[in-house]
């Protein structure tokens, strides 16, 4: 059986987005550090991994990889730790999306907006609170963080208005 989509999108695209998001979360996670080689071998090999067989979950790994880095490193600096979340973020609902298809799925378009109004809607609360966990961090907030956070938070804000919403 099949249905006739008005725009469709390939889960191959999805899953490619699944990919650049997962790097970019672990580049981001791992700015400044000299990593081994075999390490990096491992996270281009996880994120291969996440890509081509989304349903294992592997995704939630990454997260776990840039939860320990976090968790054990030095503390980031404001944006990056509101960068890092939200694409944390992006990338788990990108992957669980990936997870629900096969490679010549297609999958409407509206459902991908409505994802990603739902995930702007989440961010909003979150962003405040990474810049609270930050601040108990004891890190030292410039005005300069202060603003890219308001930004941050508004245009997250200005997504969740301007998304479409169900019908």
């Amino acid at each position: 059986m099949s249905v006739d989509l008005v725009r469709p999108v390939p889960a191959w695209a999805l899953r490619g987005v699944v990919g650049v998001l997962g790097a970019a979360t672990l580049l981001v996670a791992f700015a400044g550090a000299r990593l081994h080689p075999v390490l990096v071998a491992g996270f281009v090999a996880l994120v291969v991994a996440a890509v081509v067989i989304p349903g294992l979950g592997l995704t939630a790994l990454v997260v776990l990889v840039v939860a320990a880095r976090v968790a054990t490193g030095e503390p980031l600096a404001l944006g990056m730790l509101m960068l890092l979340v939200l694409l944390v973020h992006l990338m788990l609902w990108a992957g669980a999306l990936a997870a629900r298809t096969s490679w010549r799925t297609q999958v409407e378009l509206g459902v991908v907006v409505q994802g990603l109004r739902d995930v702007a809607i989440v961010q909003v609360g979150v962003q405040v609170l990474a810049v609270v966990a930050t601040v108990l961090g004891g890190v030292a907030l410039g005005g300069g963080d202060l603003w890219r956070a308001l930004a941050l938070v508004a245009a997250i804000g200005a997504s969740v208005l301007l998304l479409p919403r169900r019908s």
